[in-house]
């Protein structure tokens, strides 16, 4: 099989059935679209003269031949022998020169201390358990993609499981997807900062079972402390839907006592919008749902207040719900920055007051 021209060997499986498989999930394939402009994107902004990179969970090896239309130094590691094997086929089919590592991937990472440009990291699960090693590997000008596959726990499906394994608390309502993604972020920075390096989220985005999460790691104590101003909560009001990122304990809308908080989380933008602007250059043109997604990115990152679900507002208000580019284009004329989300179709993020953004809907309901 083949993807993108690259030929690989290996079972085509959403996830593996036993240890020994070597399995590849075309479902994955925009997560590997955006990853390999992402990094090409990088590589362009610094300037050594080997850009060393390393794919940890190498699998069917498909990232990493990817990668290597401008790796310097590439570095493709299994602990399966059979993947390595198969790494190794599918090499010389692609024409492509690479190092290959039977090893651990924490053992790996952590014995290649402050080597990678580049560091992705897609495991089936939860990335937790490759951070420390991760954030070893990476030196003082590198980028770093993370996959996450256990999207219950911070979505709040399993809230135990979220507290024991990231120590937050998740929601279960429309934001829970963004609540989600921000727990994953503040995970990531937080571990990183223990090793005195900062992590920049650069393009993070949740997609069906996943999320993915890429960003910029710099050596600074300062950026860090700075940074640390990121960290925090989101609350939401169950009565009239008002959200804020921040911990009250009170509505600040209609002065409920009803209302529930995420966190600790990342309060910060979810991307960098000049960043994304570059990929959206660097993307070819069919690589159509990449675009896509990207674009709403390239949007959506100006603001950092919490989406609105159009129809869940429409039905606390006890309206029709209005069209979500209807809502758009009247917040737009108002001279307010809006976009949609990427994390629902219905949901729109703005900078409008919380009582405008009501008001909108009432009356594109009525117009």
């Amino acid at each position: 099989m083949e993807e993108r021209g690259w030929e690989i060997f290996a079972s085509e499986e959403d996830e593996p059935d036993k240890d020994s498989e070597v399995f590849f999930n075309p479902e994955m394939k925009l997560n590997r679209d955006v990853s390999e402009v992402a990094g090409h994107v990088f590589h362009q902004k610094i300037d050594v003269d080997d850009f060393r990179v390393c794919d940890a969970l190498s699998a069917s090896g498909v990232r990493g031949f990817r990668y290597s239309e401008y790796a310097d130094t590439l570095h493709l590691n299994d602990i399966n022998p059979e993947a390595v094997r198969r790494l190794k086929k599918g090499l010389r089919s692609n024409d492509v020169e690479a190092e290959t590592f039977n090893d651990d991937a924490n053992t790996h990472l952590s014995e290649h201390r402050n080597f990678y440009n580049f560091i992705d990291v897609d495991p089936f699960g939860s990335f937790t358990r490759f951070l420390d090693s991760t954030a070893r590997a990476a030196n003082h000008q590198s980028f770093v993609g993370l996959t996450a596959t256990d999207n219950g726990p911070v979505s709040g499906s399993y809230p135990k499981v979220c507290r024991r394994r990231y120590g937050s608390k998740p929601l279960r309502n429309s934001l829970m997807h963004e609540t989600g993604l921000r727990i994953y972020i503040k995970e990531v920075f937080q571990n990183f900062a223990r090793f005195d390096k900062c992590f920049d989220p650069k393009i993070c985005f949740q997609h069906r079972h996943y999320s993915r999460l890429m960003g910029r790691v710099t050596e600074s104590k300062s950026r860090c402390n700075k940074s640390l101003e990121n960290i925090g909560y989101m609350t939401f009001c169950t009565d009239c839907r008002w959200r804020t990122l921040e911990r009250k304990s009170r509505c600040e809308y209609c002065s409920s006592s009803n209302v529930t908080y995420a966190g600790p989380l990342w309060t910060g933008s979810i991307g960098d919008q000049r960043f994304i602007s570059d990929m959206i250059e660097k993307t070819p043109e069919e690589w159509s749902e990449a675009l896509k997604l990207l674009e709403t990115l390239n949007d959506e990152v100006q603001v950092r207040t919490p989406f609105y679900d159009i129809h869940k507002m429409a039905s606390e208000t006890n309206v029709q719900a209005p069209k979500t580019q209807d809502t758009v284009d009247r917040l737009e004329k108002k001279g307010y920055i809006v976009s949609k989300t990427h994390f629902e179709s219905t949901g729109v993020r703005t900078d409008a007051p919380f009582e405008e953004m009501r008001n909108v809907i009432k009356s594109e309901s009525t117009s």
